[in-house]
């Protein structure tokens, strides 16, 4: 066993239990070389969140860029080649009964000559649209509920404007 001997160190702390041959460190610590380890390990850290951070922004753009403005799959590709291919080129649609596809700038072309002369064969009247019930057009939260094979019920007509009021609605 080691034996207490107070007159080793003079310059130890009272509560230090002194042991023959065994001293504490004396050394002051190298606060240099703390802070250049510190400041190494903070550079390290940012270095890394910025790191991470641009590898997420260059995965959301590359995601982003292939989801929704990407590439299309060859399928839709030959889909729109397909289409175009129809839309610039004569061929026939049914061969028996003699109707036949024209390109569209031609199409186009014979329509807009024919509204031009006045030749036009298909309806081209506008109409007002229907006002649509309240609540949408389901017909609100609770739509009454139609019986199969009722008549739909009339809507009141809506009676015919004064002609003093539609004189003074257009001034």
């Amino acid at each position: 066993m080691s034996q207490f001997d107070p007159n080793l160190d003079s310059t130890a702390p009272d509560t230090a239990i002194m042991v023959e041959g065994v001293d504490y460190d004396r050394r002051d610590a190298k606060s240099g070389l703390i802070a250049i380890v510190s400041i190494a390990i903070l550079g390290v850290l940012v270095v890394m969140i910025v790191g991470v951070y641009w590898l997420y922004i260059e995965a959301y753009q590359r995601v982003d860029q292939e989801v929704y403005a990407g590439a299309p799959s060859q399928e839709l590709q030959a889909i729109h080649e397909r289409e175009e291919e129809n839309l610039h080129r004569y061929s026939y649609i049914d061969k028996e009964k003699g109707v036949i596809r024209i390109p569209i700038d031609q199409a186009m072309q014979i329509v807009a000559n024919e509204f031009g002369e006045g030749k036009v064969s298909y309806n081209t009247t506008s109409y007002p649209a229907k006002p649509e019930p309240p609540g949408g057009a389901a017909g609100g939260a609770n739509p009454p509920a139609v019986q199969p094979g009722a008549a739909p019920a009339a809507q009141p007509a809506a009676p015919p404007a004064a002609p003093e009021a539609a004189h003074k609605a257009g001034h």
